[in-house]
């Protein structure tokens, strides 16, 4: 286990294989060329969710996908699980007729950080645990955010690669308004890619 590299099998992908009688197992990326012996005991989980994995690429419920589109409730929901230990509070609105065009891993990492601005290193108990909101909705093509959190600790000077990541590479505009009583929020626009 020494030895794994930092992106997963999934990321690169991997082809399984039946050849002379075993299963073997390689990467897709083109520089690594490695064809292993996949060890029984996972060749029987393997077997196991084959006729799992038959039905999702053939059977009646399987679904297309279509790598320009993102799947922003799905990317909200993975945010969620991974802070779930934070005092989150997600909204997304949106219906299958708006999509947006984007790269999942961009504006997931994005997020990440906005909320990692929202999160400090002091001692947090349960009364003075910042509340994050994020609400999200997908119109005319765009995906729109509205991100605070109720102890106004994430400051644009914290932000400032990803703010600019947004208007130069995304092509989109990120505004930080302050409200009375120094309560402050960010809206943020991102068009889809075309």
């Amino acid at each position: 286990m020494k030895n794994i590299k930092k992106d997963t099998v999934f990321k690169t992908g991997i082809w399984i294989k039946e050849q002379q009688g075993q299963l073997t197992i390689g990467s897709l990326d083109e520089k690594d060329e490695t064809v292993m012996i996949i060890p029984d005991d996972l060749c029987l989980k393997i077997f196991e969710f084959e006729n799992d994995m038959m039905d999702a690429l053939y059977g009646e419920e399987k679904i297309p996908f279509n790598r320009a589109i993102l799947d922003v409730e799905k990317l909200f929901e993975n945010i969620g699980k991974k802070f779930k230990r934070n005092n989150l509070r997600i909204s997304f609105s949106g219906t299958k007729e708006n999509v947006f065009k984007g790269e999942y891993d961009e504006i997931y990492h994005l997020i990440e950080t906005f909320i990692q601005s929202s999160i400090t290193d002091e001692v947090i108990t349960q009364e003075n645990e910042p509340v994050i909101y994020i609400n999200a909705s997908v119109l005319q093509d765009h995906l729109c955010i509205i991100y605070r959190d109720s102890a106004s600790i994430s400051v644009p000077s914290k932000l400032k690669n990803e703010i600019g990541f947004i208007k130069s590479i995304l092509n989109g505009e990120v505004s930080h308004k302050v409200t009375s009583g120094n309560k402050s929020y960010y809206d943020i626009i991102i068009p889809s890619k075309p």
